[in-house]
């Protein structure tokens, strides 16, 4: 009888010494990282693009969402999303507006959406204006950008507002009051390295963080230059947008920062004209896997899975 109760006491101590373990495992999982939808994976069959993200512990993808073309490989993507279940995700559809080129027409915008309902959707949201002729003003703007919201939220589908350099919008100080003004838990912010830095923002990321820390739904990184190339809106995309393991920029900072934001989501990384899509993301998940142990960025305990993303 004491034989039988040592036996059972033994094995109860080992199963939760083994659940102890799994625990710790999933604690110390760095936190999930995500690309975009360019960067050589655009050349590449949609089924070869998820295997290899998908081979390299990547999250899931950022898809372009305008035009036909676009909607169709976007439509591939979520197909193989269902496929790999939470292992690969579509984290959001991202879209430019050019202001001289689609007027105020949101057809695009709202074909995008259609194609997200029912699957959790997020769309990013950026517009230009090219003219700065003083015809676009920030009531319209305001107008656009409210109309798109509206109809993504009648949709299911949620709205971020993407910051980013060279346009109505270039960093997270100009486009938080809007998101400030909308106010709704559908309609959230990203804070995006590489457009800070473009706009001379580094200095001040702790501030940003803290400004936007409750309406922040996406997280941008890349490697960086220190001293920026402005040669030309290339070069400077260049010098802004490396694979992580060629940052000459410390990101251990910025990293702290997602850490103490309270953000809970995948991280994107942005790959803008990188070369060799397989070499660069190997790189730049093994660089990102040594800094989330450095700065100790995990997945938290009470989110599902290594794969899901912040409300």
């Amino acid at each position: 009888m004491k034989r039988n109760l040592l036996l059972k006491l033994t094995v109860l101590l080992v199963l939760i010494g083994v659940d102890g373990v799994l625990h710790a495992q999933v604690k110390n999982e760095p936190r999930s990282l995500y690309t975009y939808s360019f960067g050589g994976l655009e050349a590449m069959e949609v089924g070869d693009a998820v295997e290899l993200l998908d081979d390299l512990g990547y999250a899931g993808i950022a898809v372009e969402g305008r035009s036909e073309k676009s909607l169709d490989r976007m439509r591939a993507y979520y197909k193989w999303s269902e496929r790999k279940g939470d292992d690969f995700k579509v984290v959001s559809a991202f879209m430019a507006h050019r202001f001289v080129k689609y007027g105020f027409s949101d057809a695009a915008h709202k074909a995008a959406i259609d194609l997200m309902v029912g699957k959790e959707g997020t769309i990013w949201v950026w517009v230009r204006d090219d003219l700065k002729d003083g015809s676009i003003t920030d009531e319209k703007v305001e107008r656009f950008i409210r109309g798109i919201f509206e109809y993504a939220v009648s949709k299911g589908v949620k709205v971020i507002l993407y910051p980013h350099y060279n346009t109505y919008y270039p960093t997270v100080e100009d486009a938080l009051p809007l998101v400030e003004k909308i106010n709704h838990p559908s309609f959230g912010i990203a804070i995006n390295l590489c457009h800070e830095l473009m706009s001379d923002k580094g200095a001040i990321l702790a501030q940003t963080f803290e400004k936007a820390k409750h309406r922040i739904a996406a997280i941008i990184i890349s490697g960086a230059q220190i001293e920026l190339d402005r040669k030309s809106v290339r070069t400077t995309n260049a010098s802004t947008i490396k694979s992580l393991d060629e940052s000459e920029y410390d990101l251990r900072p910025y990293m702290r920062l997602i850490k103490q934001s309270g953000f809970e989501g995948p991280i994107g990384f942005i790959n803008f004209r990188l070369p060799t899509p397989k070499d660069y993301l190997e790189r730049t998940m093994k660089r990102w896997e040594s800094l989330c142990k450095e700065v100790g960025l995990y997945e938290l305990e009470n989110t599902k899975g290594v794969r899901s993303e912040s409300n």
